[in-house]
């Protein structure tokens, strides 16, 4: 197996900054609220262990959250129709902020990776990079939490490719995490918070992208636009099943 070091050789020419944030508008685009009132059916989505402990101890059960847990609420968010509130949502966000942030057409998974992380259990994903995986160097990673997180509810980036130096993230609701995934190592760590967290992940790239300068150039764009905003607090320092193009 490769070692990070030797990924990070391999990624060629590199974006301006690994990663940036964005920022968009919660009552636009209230994810949080459909997530909670149409799939979950609980108030607060940051309690939503609280709600899974609930439910095991009215079932007759002692014990502690565990990954199965996150598993068995992820697929729950998985399983909704295309034609929910959630999906038309989620596709006039890729349409309506973020192509047009872009400014040229882009392709994205219809059906983004859910996850969910209750307090006390491990990692849903150990650190990695999307390229060993996807071999597609023209794609950027997009990643979506739908409850405030910090610390360890949170992703943890490496600060430059190959730095192996991983700490958290800190997003809260309202902000996107874009990120050159293939070549900059991420993932998460055991969930010591007192907080459940949601989010969605995905890949994108240009239509019709052919390789990494499509992939470094979508980044840069991305940047620039945000950068000239002003709306981004930024670091300074795979290819979908199903696509989508817009």
């Amino acid at each position: 197996m490769r070692s990070r070091s030797e990924i990070a050789k391999q990624a060629g020419p590199v974006p301006i900054r690994p990663w940036i944030t964005i920022a968009y508008d919660t009552h636009l685009y209230p994810f949080a609220e459909i997530i909670s009132s149409d799939i979950f059916k609980v108030p607060h989505l940051h309690h939503l262990h609280r709600y899974a402990q609930n439910k095991i101890l009215a079932q007759g059960g002692r014990r502690n959250l565990r990954e199965q847990d996150n598993i068995s609420l992820r697929n729950m968010l998985q399983r909704v129709p295309d034609d929910c509130t959630f999906y038309r949502l989620y596709h006039s966000f890729m349409l309506n902020v973020l192509a047009r942030l872009v400014g040229r057409s882009l392709s994205y998974s219809s059906h983004p990776k859910m996850r969910v992380h209750l307090p006390g259990t491990d990692s849903v994903s150990s650190f990695h990079h999307d390229i060993i995986v996807t071999r597609r160097t023209d794609q950027i990673n997009f990643w979506m939490p739908f409850t405030n997180v910090e610390g360890t509810a949170t992703l943890w980036l490496e600060s430059h490719y190959g730095g192996e130096d991983f700490s958290p993230v800190p997003l809260r609701y309202g902000q996107v995490l874009i990120f050159d995934g293939g070549y900059l190592g991420h993932g998460t760590v055991a969930n010591a918070s007192p907080a459940t967290r949601i989010s969605c992940d995905m890949r994108f790239s240009y239509k019709g992208a052919r390789g990494r300068i499509d992939g470094v150039d979508l980044m840069n764009r991305i940047i620039r636009r945000i950068d000239a905003k002003g709306l981004a607090e930024s670091n300074e320092s795979g290819a979908p099943e199903e696509g989508v193009s817009i």
